[in-house]
């Protein structure tokens, strides 16, 4: 499917048929109705009625990081759970990005991510992810977007001028996961805001899904296995969710992390591993 989706890449878009849609983008729903439907219309790639363009793609084939796309995450300690970041963790094999999540012979947890910073980084657009997670407690997989703003933002003017934009974060422990806008800083001034979280079972775990999020002017919009209205998780105004949508650039992260909010660390449910396929992202076309 990923060498599909290279020469599909190379012919710009063009001539391909509903279903040639289908086969490449695998989970996507094409159809008629809903507020989210993919479509193609002759030359463009079309999502929610407006026309999309291919910005960043890692189909991650090679058995070494992207460094064109990508940076390790820093190998520092994270979270209150005694965790820390080690580029050990990420590996690349049989078309995936995997990051295992495991314990040191001492007890340390221990997990990984990369990150696009300065290497990738836009305002608005459509980001699609194909990923699969493995359960288990004290833990969370995640999929989100950050700017360096967030370090100095202007505390009192909502997301407008940066925020923390976490699309996905599965929790094992909560049976759940979550789409959640961080803004005003790190500091004592930090708001964040997220719609109750969608609730999971046994059958989430280790099988792909296919998750696309819409950042516009107005929002964020979370599919999830699907792009039509049935697959809408979460419709998220930008007015509601951040006192303002973001506009600033943010680059992208793959990541999990161990921390006490995720519940107690358990050895024999370890190691785990968050493995990705591709993340695919998109802008919309300017005519």
């Amino acid at each position: 499917m990923k060498k599909a989706f290279i020469l599909f890449l190379c012919s710009a878009f063009l001539f391909c048929s509903c279903s040639d849609w289908v086969n490449i983008f695998g989970s996507v729903q094409a159809n008629n109705s809903g507020s989210g439907e993919v479509t193609n219309n002759d030359d463009s790639f079309s999502f929610n009625g407006k026309k999309y363009e291919l910005t960043f793609s890692d189909e991650f084939e090679s058995s070494k990081l992207n460094t064109k796309n990508w940076e390790y995450c820093p190998e520092q300690k994270r979270q209150d759970a005694g965790g820390w970041w080690n580029n050990e963790c990420s590996t690349f094999e049989n078309g995936n990005y995997v990051i295992t999540c495991k314990l040191k012979n001492d007890g340390t947890p221990l997990s990984g991510g990369i990150r696009s910073r300065k290497k990738f980084e836009q305002t608005y657009g459509l980001y699609n992810i194909r990923f699969k997670v493995e359960k288990a407690d004290g833990l969370w997989y995640a999929f989100w977007l950050m700017t360096d703003k967030m370090s100095d933002a202007t505390v009192g003017n909502g997301a407008v001028d940066g925020a923390e934009i976490d699309i996905i974060e599965v929790v094992p422990h909560d049976k759940a996961y979550y789409t959640t806008i961080h803004w005003d800083g790190y500091g004592e001034n930090l708001k964040s805001k997220h719609p109750s979280g969608k609730r999971i079972d046994d059958s989430f775990y280790g099988k792909y899904h296919d998750l696309w999020f819409l950042w516009d002017k107005d929002g964020y919009k979370m599919y999830m296995d699907g792009t039509d209205s049935a697959h809408l998780i979460y419709n998220m105004p930008g007015k509601d969710y951040g006192e303002g949508t973001c506009q600033v650039p943010c680059y992208v992260k793959i990541t999990s992390e161990f921390g006490q909010w995720a519940g107690e660390i358990k050895s024999d449910q370890l190691p785990t591993h968050f493995s990705v396929d591709y993340v695919r992202i998109y802008k919309e076309k300017v005519e």
